[in-house]
């Protein structure tokens, strides 16, 4: 059998210790290289954060093992996330292989009694707040319904519920059973399910972006000082924007420990332009596979430019529409609203949206800053 690095995972809690120790002999006698804190994590120099070096661990690994009991762990309030959560998020956000094992007790009252409170909860509070209800929460909540089993720490319930968001498999844990790892893992091997994975080379380079700095500024400070008259093609103006927009992909941050890739988006596939006149926003052009209304009253808040023209001037903001897997970035500046096409990756909802909401509008709205600078600089100075 290949010779991997697993990271051993739990809570410091009595119930596991014995476990931790039986599961960290077992894979070494196995030829493995087991990584877990009281054994060989440390030490480290003083000035090391260990929430950093255990998030290091994490992604030096192949395997990712964790066991979950009815204690949460350190919550730190910066990342609002326990360290065990973090470093869970970590691995699957590198891709590791995953494996999970919860309290058979716990499982059974989580699926049994919190999930459907926590799923009636977490749908009233988008419904109210227009925003994914924070683990702080959650918590306050879970605290103050005498239904849950007040013996676990209601962190414990978030982290399974953003396991299952996640659609991580969690296996049972009987803490009185001893789990035979030598047939567990030969087990995973013939399923091909332990294969090293190999490194990722990302390369950054902001060259670019340098070499054309000087230029740029020059340009910024022209422009508002031409009287732009209007469009000759105002088709071939969204068509040239629009085949320069690129997709990307969307991080979540935790507060100065980590960042978490939590979905996708595909480049601008398509792009409308209103002008706002006394009689509402009326449509000036489209391009690519946009549909389009002539004219929008200014009360129509089903429309995301109109939600655009009430944020005022300069206004931005990412939308998103689950019947059709898109996510719209709407721009006003001066009498215009721009609204870019962005296809969603099948994994998005409306739900996962509002939980991702703050990290969808700053990746969708950094990703190209310098084309989006110039595009509201020409729209401005277009004249009445």
């Amino acid at each position: 059998m290949a010779r991997t690095k697993i990271f051993i995972s739990s809570v410091n809690e009595d119930g596991l210790k014995p476990l931790r120790r039986n599961v960290f002999r077992e894979l070494e006698a196995l030829g493995h290289e087991p990584v877990m804190w009281e054994e060989n994590l440390g030490p480290w120099p003083a000035h090391v954060d260990p929430v950093v070096r255990c998030l290091e661990a994490v992604e030096e690994c192949d395997i990712y093992l964790l066991f979950i009991g009815g204690k949460a762990g350190t919550y730190h309030s910066k990342a609002k996330r326990t360290v065990t959560h973090m470093e869970f998020i970590k691995a699957h956000e590198q891709e590791k292989t995953i494996l999970v094992f919860g309290d058979v007790e716990v499982k059974a009252a989580f699926f049994g009694q919190v999930k459907p409170i926590l799923d009636q909860y977490i749908d009233g509070f988008i419904n109210k707040e227009e925003r994914f209800p924070t683990p702080s929460h959650m918590m306050e909540m879970l605290q103050g319904d005498e239904r849950v089993p007040q013996n676990i720490d209601p962190y414990v319930w978030y982290l399974l519920y953003d396991m299952l968001m996640r659609k991580v498999y969690i296996d049972d844990l009987s803490l009185g059973v001893m789990i035979d790892w030598k047939v567990y893992f030969s087990d995973l091997l013939r399923r091909g399910s332990l294969l090293l994975p190999l490194e990722d080379s990302i390369e950054q380079n902001a060259d670019r972006l340098d070499r054309f700095d000087e230029a740029f500024e020059l340009m910024t400070g022209l422009l508002p000082n031409l009287r732009i008259s209007g469009f000759r093609q105002a088709d071939k103006f969204l068509e040239l924007i629009m085949h320069r927009l690129s997709g990307g992909s969307i991080e979540q941050t935790y507060g100065p420990y980590m960042s978490e890739c939590v979905g996708y988006y595909s480049d601008c596939c398509a792009a409308t332009l209103y002008e706002l006149r006394e009689n509402g926003l009326n449509l000036v052009s489209k391009s690519g596979s946009a549909a389009s209304v002539a004219l929008f009253a200014l009360d129509d808040k089903s429309s995301y430019a109109v939600l655009t023209v009430d944020l005022g001037d300069p206004g931005e903001q990412v939308f998103f529409k689950e019947a059709k897997s898109m996510f719209y970035h709407c721009i006003r500046t001066g009498n215009y609203v721009l609204t870019l096409h962005y296809p969603a990756d099948p994994d998005w909802n409306y739900k996962k949206f509002i939980h991702y909401k703050e990290s969808v509008n700053h990746a969708i709205m950094s990703k190209n800053p310098l084309i989006i600078e110039i595009i509201k600089l020409f729209l401005g100075g277009m004249q009445p």
